[in-house]
């Protein structure tokens, strides 16, 4: 799978999704995951448990390592209150409580009622799970996943291109400089064949 991985970059994009779908479904108990999340009302699961194994296993290191969380988002703008959220986390971290990674669940449609006190940047309502994943700080970072029917669907508004190079970009429609350095920088240390661009 190393050597698979190595070479995704130079894959078409329909050949890369195919990897990518082989792969994510031999990472820990991730088919369990998809299926639990497909509870939750339209939940994707986003970011480093996807890209961060894929650089893991290009680095010869074991799956999750340095993954400090599981991302799961969801959009239910019927319900925008912190308890919805935390039962749902709640709920996964009992299903899964062998699982050592904790999970962090977001629902999408409350982000704006509490990102510029954490962030200090403004923030105006989402309107879908697709578009706040195009507004995440690196390029090659903004994709999820999920599974419908027995089929892995991915969201992935920058391709995989960047994940299978292993290239850092900056992606300015949210974040400032600082936020897009810190990150970039602590991976750099911990995935040392990263190259990372300037802001």
């Amino acid at each position: 799978m190393k050597n698979k991985l190595l070479n995704g970059q130079h894959l078409s994009l329909n050949e890369q999704v195919k990897l990518l779908s082989e792969f994510v479904m031999t990472i820990d108990d991730m088919p369990q995951i998809l299926a639990e999340i497909d509870k939750i009302p339209n939940a994707w699961l986003g970011a480093g448990v996807i890209f961060q194994n894929v650089w893991n296993i290009m680095h010869g290191y074991d799956f999750n390592t340095y993954i400090k969380d599981i991302d799961i988002l969801y959009w239910d703008d019927k319900d925008l209150s912190w308890e919805s959220e935390n039962n749902y986390m709640q709920s996964l971290s009992q299903a899964f409580s062998n699982t050592t990674i904790p999970f962090d669940v977001k629902n999408i449609a409350r982000i704006h009622l509490w990102y510029e006190e954490r962030f200090g940047i403004p923030k105006t309502e989402y309107f879908s799970v697709q578009e706040s994943i195009s507004t995440w700080p690196v390029i090659g970072a903004c994709m999820a996943m999920r599974m419908k029917n027995g089929v892995l669907e991915f969201i992935a508004p920058y391709g995989f291109q960047d994940m299978f190079s292993l290239h850092i970009r900056p992606n300015k429609v949210l974040v400032n400089q600082k936020i897009y350095e810190n990150k970039a920088l602590k991976w750099k240390e911990q995935w040392p064949k990263l190259t990372v661009e300037d802001w």
